[in-house]
């Protein structure tokens, strides 16, 4: 069954008051500004394999570049969105902000949108492996995946991974909403696997936490854009990891657009080596190896890495290794084989929504205070 339910409500009459930008309590929370200061990602191509994006979205205007489709989205290039969620996630990583709308953590990259529904309105293993390859290909420096699947993956999908990781891609996704194990493609070495924060900094209840966590980001009340035709207001606030996964994305495009040479291992290794500790020293379960911190990564003066610091090391044989998921451990693999199949995939990502009906005035703060808005209704179980 799909995980994503959308909720329309009307939120308190204090939230007129605000812009839509002052709302994404997350851009204080991880000085945003700042960080936007020394990059705001030009030039850095995201895929967003999810539902679609509204290339119409005012806040994303001239943002988003043709794609494609797969499964029962073939023949499209991915410019509309009759779900709402990827416009969600690409105004989280690139929303220009403009008239008091929504800013995302990199507004001067490009969003390549891959639709990936299958034939159920829902995303295959298989069609989500075909549109990393076709990102791979296709100019895409970051993928985000705001996705998962509450159950294993197929080759296909670990090899699809491999294939990106060869052709210099860093790849985020979601680690799931269910509060269990983290999901696939989350959990397969080389992925950004981001967990969720609350609004206080602490785990978010829902979070899918494990071993295979690499980050944490904020995931409670994301205030993002939404196509028009899904929410009046052109504007949702979700939870979910889907969320925290964007703005990892967004912060990957920052660093990216600023060291343009720098390849996408190290990339990854200065997302985790500047992450902020959430709990004990060091690696755990619940936030991976802590915040992300956009203006550490940023900085960072770090030596170059051999390999992607979230692969295992080489093989001491010539023979070829099976598939492997992601351990705590990059020298710890875990045989594809140990999984269960294939049983149900998890659509639209991670992330529960709601429109936000509310009158966007046409001046915006530069320094937006905390969103105030919560809602009452929870977020859905996969």
């Amino acid at each position: 069954m799909p995980v994503l339910q959308a909720f329309v409500v009307a939120l308190p009459l204090l939230l007129a008051a605000q812009t839509i930008e002052e709302q994404e309590w997350h851009l204080d929370a991880l000085d945003v500004y700042s960080a936007q200061a020394q990059s705001r990602g030009d030039g850095v191509v995201v895929a967003v394999i999810d539902s679609g994006v509204d290339a119409r979205h005012p806040d994303l205007a001239g943002r988003v570049l043709p794609g494609t489709g797969f499964g029962r989205s073939q023949g499209t290039d991915g410019t509309t969105d009759i779900d709402g969620h990827g416009t969600g996630m690409a105004g989280i990583i690139a929303a220009t902000g403009k008239g008091g709308g929504a800013l995302g953590i990199a507004p001067g990259a490009k969003i390549l949108p891959i639709a990936s529904a299958d034939e159920k309105e829902q995303f295959g293993l298989d069609v989500v492996a075909e549109s990393i390859r076709w990102a791979a290909d296709h100019g895409a420096k970051v993928v985000n995946m705001s996705l998962g699947f509450s159950s294993s993956m197929t080759p296909s999908l670990v090899k699809a991974v491999n294939y990106a990781i060869e052709k210099d891609v860093v790849l985020v996704a979601a680690t799931g909403n269910d509060g269990k194990e983290v999901s696939a493609p989350a959990n397969i070495k080389g992925v950004i696997a981001v967990a969720g924060t609350n609004k206080v900094g602490k785990p978010w209840v829902s979070s899918n936490v494990g071993a295979d966590t690499v980050l944490a980001a904020p995931a409670e009340g994301i205030v993002t854009a939404a196509p028009e035709s899904v929410y009046a207001s052109g504007y949702a606030e979700m939870d979910g990891t889907s969320a925290a996964s964007a703005i990892v994305s967004g912060v990957a495009a920052l660093v990216r657009a600023k060291h343009p040479e720098m390849p996408a291992k190290d990339v990854v290794n200065a997302l985790i080596s500047t992450a902020k500790d959430m709990a004990e020293p060091g690696r755990d379960a619940t936030t991976g190896f802590g915040m992300v911190d956009p203006m550490g990564a940023l900085t960072a003066k770090l030596p170059p890495v051999e390999r992607n610091p979230l692969l295992p090391p080489p093989q001491p044989s010539t023979a070829q290794p099976a598939p492997t998921l992601a351990s705590q451990r990059p020298e710890q693999p875990v045989d594809l084989s140990d999984r269960l199949p294939f049983v149900a995939a998890v659509a639209g990502g991670t992330a529960v929504m709601t429109g936000l009906l509310i009158a966007v005035p046409a001046i915006r703060s530069r320094r937006p205070k905390p969103g105030v808005s919560e809602r009452g209704t929870p977020p859905t179980p996969w």
